[in-house]
C-alpha cells in the first residue's frame, strides 16, 4: 500500500474533455446536463473518503431522470480508454503516476490498469472522477471489482489519502514446515485509529496479499538457500541472523512494509529458522 500524487485535472474539466466528441445531440445534450453531478459527486467522494463515510454514498442506476448508469461507464469505457479517446490522455497520465510503475494497492506487481477505487457499476458518476481512478495492476483490479463499503472498515486503503508508509504494520512468521514457509499479517501500530487499523486489515485480507506475498517469498527462500548454507557453514547460526537482519535493514531503506522487509526480518529473530532450518527440504 503506496502513498502517490493526486491527479491535478478535475472532474469537470476531464468529463467534458471526454464528452467532447459525442456526435448524437441527444446524448451530449443529457451528458452535459449532468456535468455538475458529476461534480459534485467527485467533491463528496473527497469529503468522505477515509472518514468512514463511503458507504452513505448513494449507489445509482438513473442519473438526472434520463441518464442511465451504463451511459455514464461508456463515457469511460469508450470515450477514455481507447488510444484515441478525447480522454485517453488523462488515462495514461493517472496509469503512469505510480512510482517505479507499481500497483500502489499490492505494492508488487506491475501497474497494467486503471482501477475505479469506487465501482463505475454501482457509482456511475464518478466512472470519469480522476480521484476514483488509480493506477493499478490487472489482479488487484479485478478484485476489487466486486467490493464496494457497506460500512465504514471497508474502504479500501486509497493511495490518494492515505499514507501508512511511515508507520510499521507489516509483519511475518516462520512457519517451521519444511521447506520453511512465511506467512504475512497485519499488526497496526497502536497510535492509529481504530478505523484505520480495520481498513489496512480489511484491504490486506480482501486483495489476498498474504497469499501472493508468500509466494514470493517461497520464490525468495529457494533464491537464497544457497548462500545462507554457505555462512552458516563459516559463521553458524550468529552469522545467518546477521545477514538476514542487515538484508532486512537495508530493504526497509526502500519500504518498511514491503513483503521483503517482513520477511526478512522474521527470518533474522527465528532461532530455529538461522540454526538450519532452511536447509530441510522435501525427499
Amino acid at each position: 500500500m503506496r502513498t502517490i500524487n493526486r491527479p491535478t485535472d478535475t472532474a469537470g474539466d476531464v468529463f467534458t474533455e471526454c464528452i467532447s466528441l459525442v456526435r448524437n445531440p441527444g446524448l451530449r445534450r443529457r451528458l452535459n446536463d449532468v456535468k455538475n453531478l458529476v461534480i459534485q459527486a467527485s467533491d463528496e467522494l473527497d469529503q468522505k473518503v477515509t472518514k468512514g463515510n463511503l458507504h452513505t454514498i448513494v449507489r445509482e442506476t438513473i442519473i438526472n431522470g434520463n441518464v442511465t448508469a451504463k451511459e455514464l461507464e461508456n463515457v469511460y469505457t469508450t470515450r477514455m480508454v481507447p488510444k484515441s479517446s478525447p480522454g485517453r490522455k488523462i488515462y495514461d497520465k493517472i496509469k503512469i503516476s505510480a512510482p517505479l510503475g507499481i500497483c500502489p494497492l499490492c505494492a508488487h506487481r506491475e501497474v497494467k490498469t486503471i482501477d475505479h477505487y469506487l465501482p463505475k457499476t454501482k457509482y456511475p458518476r464518478l466512472a470519469v472522477a480522476p480521484l476514483n481512478l488509480l493506477p493499478a495492476c490487472t489482479d488487484c483490479n479485478d478484485i476489487k471489482d466486486v467490493f464496494y463499503p457497506t460500512k465504514a472498515s471497508e474502504e479500501f486503503i486509497h493511495p490518494y489519502y492515505d499514507d501508512v508508509e511511515d508507520d510499521l504494520w507489516l509483519y511475518a512468521r516462520i512457519e517451521q514446515t519444511v521447506p520453511a514457509t512465511v506467512q504475512f499479517y497485519v499488526n497496526p501500530p497502536d497510535n492509529w485509529s481504530e478505523l484505520l487499523k480495520e481498513r489496512v486489515k480489511y484491504h490486506f485480507e480482501k486483495l489476498n496479499l498474504n497469499a501472493l506475498y508468500s509466494v514470493q517469498a517461497a520464490v525468495e527462500l529457494n533464491n537464497i538457500n544457497y548462500g545462507l548454507s554457505e555462512i552458516f557453514a563459516s559463521s553458524g547460526a550468529n552469522g545467518v541472523e546477521e545477514h538476514l537482519l542487515k538484508q532486512s535493514q537495508s530493504r526497509s531503506q526502500a519500504n518498511i512494509n514491503s513483503w521483503q522487509t517482513a520477511m526478512y526480518a522474521a527470518m533474522s529473530s527465528d532461532n530455529w529458522f538461522c540454526n538450519g532450518g532452511f536447509q530441510l527440504r522435501d525427499i
